[in-house]
């Protein structure tokens, strides 16, 4: 029986340790400037501590938010552009045999500048919000990746204090609840997060009758928002006042529990980017730039607050955890690269690696 169990231990830990050192893919949405650039594949080796680019797919305009279905064979990109009919939302499907992407359509978002895609919780329809047009629309997909028209456009009106970026409604996510029927939807021009009850998966249809609305202090500009995993806790980032907040949530509503200041008063100057909180959820991460680039290191066992900040490179907008969490890699916009990072699993702590690859303005992940 002791052989047995050593035994069993023993080949626990090998599959374990091999699983958690495998190589790790990645969609990286970027701002294009030439036909040659688009969507960034790339590959992280952790064990090896290497990363480079596997492949760039071409045919799109600006895709600075990239989401894949579960089964990674199906990728949907907005094109952050502006027209008569707003930005686009275009899919692609990867064939993991011949190992090639395919273009399969575009439909136009009737909102200028699309920043924010996703999945609803069955995939069969895509959620496209527009920062300029203070709108977002639901668009069905079928399972060959072919889009639809939107079947439904909500808009937002208003305004708040801040006259140079909150002139009106700018939705920045849109985010599902980990448990609700419910979408939450950040708007950084109106200080308000709102939250939209849907009948169910397989419609979607929005109940806008239904919406309720959470204020938020005045000028603080909700960018992005995360939930933990029973759905009881939230967290964004207030991209105009470089500050996150700490939220929670109990029957459709929001109680604000803490904020927190990323940055001095003096250097406050609205670059809050993203958040992560870490499977654990013990820590918090979240970006900020202009005057300060630096990730921030948030502890949330015990007393809620910031114990670290870790210089980036320019601009460092999205960034990412790595699937066994020992690494963090950071998309640095205005220098064109991909850092990486050694993550303390026990502290929570990161530390800037000499691993970094260039690509012409990376500003998002999705795990691929």
């Amino acid at each position: 029986m002791k052989f047995k169990l050593y035994f069993y231990s023993i080949f626990t830990f090998l599959i374990l340790g091999c699983g958690s050192n495998k190589n790790q893919n990645f969609l990286i949405g970027t701002y294009t400037v030439n036909s040659k650039q688009g969507i960034n594949v790339v590959e992280f080796d952790s064990k090896n501590k290497k990363l480079e680019i596997k492949n760039v797919i071409t045919g799109v305009e600006n895709p600075s938010f990239v989401i894949a279905n579960k089964t990674k064979t199906i990728i949907i990109a907005v094109e952050e552009t502006a027209s008569n009919n707003g930005g686009k939302v275009t899919s692609f499907t990867y064939n993991k045999k011949s190992k090639k992407y395919f273009k399969i359509n575009s439909c136009y978002t009737f909102g200028d500048h699309p920043c924010t895609v996703t999945f609803s919780k069955n995939e069969k329809n895509i959620l496209v919000g527009n920062y300029s047009g203070g709108n977002f629309g639901v668009f069905p997909i079928d399972t060959t990746g072919k889009l639809s028209e939107n079947k439904q456009i909500i808009k937002f009106e208003g305004n708040s204090v801040n006259i140079n970026r909150q002139e009106k409604s700018h939705v920045h996510s849109i985010v599902f609840h980990p448990t609700e029927n419910k979408i939450f939807i950040t708007d950084l021009g109106r200080d308000v997060i709102e939250i939209i009850p849907f009948e169910n998966d397989e419609n979607l249809i929005l109940k806008k009758e239904s919406i309720s609305s959470f204020y938020l202090p005045k000028g603080c500009g909700p960018r992005h928002l995360i939930f933990n995993k029973n759905g009881t806790k939230a967290f964004a980032t207030f991209e105009l006042t470089n500050q996150v907040g700490i939220f929670n949530y109990v029957n459709n509503k929001f109680t604000l529990e803490k904020i927190i200041n990323l940055t001095t008063d003096e250097t406050k100057n609205g670059s809050a980017a993203e958040i992560k909180l870490s499977k654990d959820e013990q820590f918090l991460y979240a970006s900020v730039r202009g005057n300060d680039n630096f990730i921030a290191v948030l502890q949330l066992k015990d007393e809620i607050k910031l114990i670290e900040k870790v210089s980036t490179g320019k601009s460092p907008r999205n960034f990412i955890l790595t699937e066994n969490e020992e690494n963090i890699l950071v998309a640095n916009e205005l220098s064109n690269t991909i850092s990486v990072y050694d993550r303390n699993k026990k502290n929570g702590l990161i530390t800037l690696t000499s691993l970094q690859i260039m690509i012409s303005k990376p500003v998002y992940f999705c795990p691929f």
